[in-house]
């Protein structure tokens, strides 16, 4: 079968083309940013302006007498991290102090919390609650995990797109020349990684959509498929079932598909 695709196949060099398009790689990159972003923001505005002050307040911080609490409620994710929110409300010497609060801690609990208000002597505005000051050093701990997953995802995606770099140049070092068809054994296909081997047993992993199917060599060479390596030797880059990574007419392609018919 594969003598007839290589007679299939035009003489003239062949480019290829990456089954990724380096814009995708940047469009995540840009997105990731935006997370990365969003994450500090919502650290910043909702959660770390709570943080200081009850920090500042923990060895003085003292219950507030005919205080009560509206709306408040606590949302538990597999009763580890929980985020607290409520309204606190008291009066003080120029009327009603109401401050809205947000506490997001890690820790083990599984239950209803009981919420005692506390105030702030030399800050009569400042409210918080026990349960946040009891647990300070974890909402700490938590802000700071909350940080490095706002810097890890821009940074991780990042590394993806520089992984796409040095395989598009890999795929560049084989393209544009005299390439033939050779067999590659389908190793493993995990997530958007295939990793294919030739029959001297090289493998080489490119990055392959999981949804896209690879040209097979038919049902009498279940897990073989079809790839282009150049003539002179190289690395081998598997081939579409449609073969649009690899610039033929449509002539072309319906030769090499009748050659794999026979």
């Amino acid at each position: 079968m594969i003598e007839r695709i290589r007679a299939a196949l035009p003489r003239r060099p062949l480019a290829l083309k990456p089954y990724m398009g380096a814009w995708r790689g940047w469009l995540l990159v840009v997105l990731g940013l935006g997370a990365g972003a969003g994450i500090f923001a919502w650290i910043g505005i909702s959660l770390a302006p709570g943080v200081v002050d009850d920090f500042q307040m923990r060895n003085r911080a003292q219950p507030v007498s005919m205080a009560r609490v509206v709306d408040g409620r606590c949302r538990s994710k597999v009763a580890i991290l929980h985020d607290c929110s409520a309204t606190l409300v008291t009066r003080g010497k120029n009327g009603e102090v109401r401050r809205q609060i947000e506490q997001l801690f890690i820790d083990f609990h599984v239950g209803n919390w009981t919420v005692q208000v506390m105030g702030d002597p030399e800050r009569p505005e400042v409210l918080t609650t026990d349960v946040g000051l009891d647990r300070i050093w974890h909402r700490i701990v938590t802000l700071a995990l909350f940080a490095l997953l706002a810097l890890a995802i821009p940074f991780g995606l990042y590394r993806y797109v520089r992984s796409q770099g040095a395989e598009r140049r890999r795929l560049a070092a084989i393209s544009g020349q005299a390439l033939e068809p050779v067999p590659l054994h389908l190793v493993s296909r995990n997530n958007n990684t295939t990793v294919v081997a030739d029959a001297a047993g090289h493998s080489y992993a490119w990055t392959v959509p999981q949804r896209t199917k690879l040209f097979g060599l038919g049902p009498d060479q279940d897990g073989v498929v079809l790839g282009l390596r150049p003539a002179s030797g190289g690395e081998a880059f598997p081939l579409d079932e449609k073969l649009r990574r690899v610039e033929l007419t449509d002539h072309e392609r319906a030769a090499v598909k009748r050659a794999r018919e026979g």
